[in-house]
């Protein structure tokens, strides 16, 4: 498979679609079967980068193939600097990880199979919430979910990230920022509590 056909499968958008530049975004239905069975195919490519990519783009439309191998890398600790801030240079390979999990749940509650794929992503996304106490990388879309559709599981993992976080808020500002908006709605007890901790108040934080 030559390298032109290999990025037109992992970037083109079909004609027609005009609601997204991404392809991740590209509604299942609008995806020829003939163009997913050729990323499938990408998934044992000697390239790790391609890999990652056709993993990572199958996970987002709901392919349990491209979620096995994408949840196999992250466990293995096989993604490291995939992708890299635009700006600032810092690793966020698993920011974009973790919306293709999300989106594979998404996409999979709409094939009616959104129980077992919440319980799929459960290990893969603590993975990331756990790396993201010590990294830059913003998780944010994991909030919505807390919020729209009661993934209270996280609650826990996200109470530690902000009480880790916190710690040094020269670097985190706007992630302890976003943090406390949730557990505002959540459980804001919680937040006075751990503001008084740190001896911070709201308002050190934008509020």
């Amino acid at each position: 498979m030559n390298e032109a056909h290999i990025n037109s499968l992992l970037r083109d958008i079909p004609t027609g679609v005009d609601y997204t530049e991404l392809p991740e975004d590209i509604d299942p239905e609008d995806i020829p079967p003939e163009r997913i069975k050729g990323i499938v195919d990408l998934l044992s490519h000697e390239d790790d980068y391609i890999v990652f990519q056709a993993a990572r783009l199958l996970t987002s439309w709901g392919i349990e193939e491209g979620f096995h191998t994408l949840e196999k890398l992250l466990v293995e600790n096989e993604l490291q600097g995939m992708i890299q801030h635009r700006i600032y240079g810092y690793d966020e390979t698993y920011k974009h990880v973790l919306y293709a999990f999300i989106s594979y749940w998404a996409n999979q509650s709409d094939m009616g199979k959104g129980e077992q794929a919440r319980k799929a992503i459960f290990e893969p996304v603590s993975i990331i919430i756990k790396a993201s106490n010590t990294q830059l990388f913003q998780i944010d879309k994991i909030f919505r979910l807390v919020l729209d559709d009661d993934f209270n599981e996280y609650i826990p993992l996200l109470k530690e990230h902000l009480q880790i976080i916190i710690k040094n808020p020269e670097d985190n500002y706007w992630r302890i920022h976003d943090v406390i908006e949730l557990f505002l709605k959540v459980d804001p007890d919680f937040v006075a509590q751990v503001l008084k901790e740190n001896r911070k108040e709201l308002s050190n934080f934008g509020f």
